[in-house]
């Protein structure tokens, strides 16, 4: 089965620079388009869909002030039968004085927004309930490896690129 990673228009072309870079180093062919949900998907295997997060504060936005738009966004891909992925490009964060290593929603429970008052236990309530109702997946990765990630969650591949 030929494969064409589909991109969604709204993100924006210089965010995704790497993201671009590493797919074409995989000769992977890829293309824009409005998508329904979700930032990248492969065009003949539309059940795996994958929606990028910038870092740990945009997803917290998602889970409170645009809890009901993101929750339309969950809906949809619910009704097409898609396994959305929340990619969240921010492995780590820092406390206090020392970084805290993120592999999974647990390990925000302790973080807040250092720019408004969102609190890591909230967002991981959130996650929880919607991993539960939608079944949807939250992964993190440096954003160095975003491409990579975002290669091997669509296609099964482990690209050491």
């Amino acid at each position: 089965m030929s494969k064409l990673l589909l991109i969604d228009t709204r993100e924006h072309p210089k965010a995704i620079q790497g993201i671009i870079k590493t797919v074409d180093e995989a000769r992977i062919p890829h293309a824009s388009t409005k998508l329904l949900f979700g930032d990248y998907m492969d065009y003949n295997r539309p059940s795996i869909v994958i929606d990028r997060k910038q870092n740990i504060v945009e997803l917290a936005r998602n889970c409170t002030r645009e809890h009901d738009r993101f929750r339309a966004e969950l809906e949809r891909a619910k009704a097409a039968n898609a396994r959305l992925i929340i990619l969240v490009e921010q492995n780590r964060y820092k406390d206090r004085d020392k970084w805290i290593h993120v592999e999974s929603i647990e390990d925000i429970m302790l973080w807040s927004s250092p720019h408004t008052t969102i609190r890591g236990e909230k967002v991981f309530r959130v996650l929880r309930a919607w991993m539960s109702k939608y079944d949807i997946d939250v992964l993190f990765c440096d954003k160095r490896q975003t491409g990579r990630r975002i290669l091997e969650i669509i296609y099964g591949e482990n690209r050491n690129s």
